[in-house]
């Protein structure tokens, strides 16, 4: 009798514990942004990754374009591996 008790209350614990840790991950996740791996989130991701990699390569052009007050900054470009494609043309 006091074993079934001793083992009823442990499985009690381990059932709350993994409760608090299942609600833990679900906010963590939350938190972080991180929702499934659809399709359409992956097809949205590489979309968005392309832009934002334009813009950055952008400030850093014109990053180092201001350390060279004797240089203009005409174009940016992305290398031919990603397709040659003018991010930046000063007219």
């Amino acid at each position: 009798m006091y074993g079934a008790r001793r083992t009823t209350l442990i499985d009690r614990i381990v059932r709350f514990t993994e409760g608090i840790a299942r609600t833990g991950r679900l906010f963590a996740r939350l938190a972080a942004g991180r929702t499934d791996w659809s399709p359409t989130g992956l097809y949205a991701a590489a979309a968005t990754a392309r832009f934002m990699a334009a813009h950055e390569l952008i400030d850093r052009a014109e990053a180092q374009a201001a350390e060279f007050p004797d240089t203009d900054l005409d174009q940016v470009r992305t290398p031919m591996w990603f397709g040659s494609t003018t991010l930046h043309e000063e007219n």
